[in-house]
């Protein structure tokens, strides 16, 4: 599990964490919500030791990040961000092997289970047909779907994701991420589409200005109480059985 105690943070004087408790279980998906500008690209990065906030604390299964050496953390937290260098000179299997670095000795190389691992990964989210092709000739979508595949790989414990679904269009997008729910990982995804939200999440941290506003369930925090004056729309909401559908309008 990943826990957050008072986290704060600026950048100058502007304040883009601001005082942020949470806990991460060990199992289930839990993302971070919330308008532009809201602080929940920073505090991913805070939470996978990216970013060193400027006060509090966060531990991850009960070790403190700041004393976790890198490889370690690696082990147990897999990263997805959204920035990365569609330049590097690899083939797309290459770069996916990348993901199992931490858990290989020094001067091993890539074992043969290496490579089952690259293949099952590829296979997983509908990019093997791309494993001999150049990462950098990709498009944006067949690119966050192969970062997903390395983070696969990994087999952390963690799994963290920045917008995975940028560039996917409608069927990866829920492709990809009931691939995340099913994870037997704890995973923690930025998003912004609400919908998909409230249909692949257990938990919703609802942020705005640096703040957590509310959490819980996606019934809970997807209401028009708490999303219309975070948004600054109309919000309408329709449960359809257990589902939770939002629609938007300006006011």
């Amino acid at each position: 599990m990943i826990e957050a105690t008072h986290l704060r943070h600026s950048f100058g004087d502007n304040i883009v964490i601001d005082d942020v408790t949470l806990h991460l279980p060990a199992h289930g998906t839990v993302s971070l919500v919330g308008p532009n500008g809201s602080g929940k690209t920073t505090l991913l990065r805070a939470l996978y030791g990216a970013l060193q906030p400027n006060e509090g604390h966060i531990h991850v299964d009960g070790v403190p990040l700041i004393s976790l050496h890198r490889k370690d953390i690696a082990k147990t937290m897999a990263v997805v961000i959204q920035e990365h260098d569609s330049d590097l000179p690899m083939t797309v299997a290459d770069l996916v092997l990348l993901g199992r670095l931490p858990h290989q000795k020094m001067f091993a190389g890539n074992s043969q289970a290496d490579q089952l691992l690259v293949k099952e990964a590829l296979t997983r989210v509908g990019a093997i047909h791309l494993a001999d092709r150049q990462f950098g000739a990709l498009s944006g979508g067949e690119r966050q779907r192969v970062l997903i595949a390395r983070a696969l790989v990994q087999n952390a414990t963690h799994i963290l994701l920045d917008e995975p679904t940028n560039h996917l269009d409608i069927r990866y997008q829920h492709e990809v991420l009931h691939l995340v729910r099913e994870l037997s990982s704890s995973s923690i995804i930025v998003l912004h589409d609400l919908n998909l939200a409230a249909a692949y999440s257990d938990h919703i941290i609802l942020l705005d200005q640096g703040r957590v506003v509310t959490q819980g369930t996606p019934s809970e925090v997807l209401t028009p109480e708490h999303l219309e004056p975070v948004y600054g729309v109309r919000v309408e909401r329709f449960d359809l059985g257990d589902e939770v559908h939002l629609r938007f309008k300006r006011h």
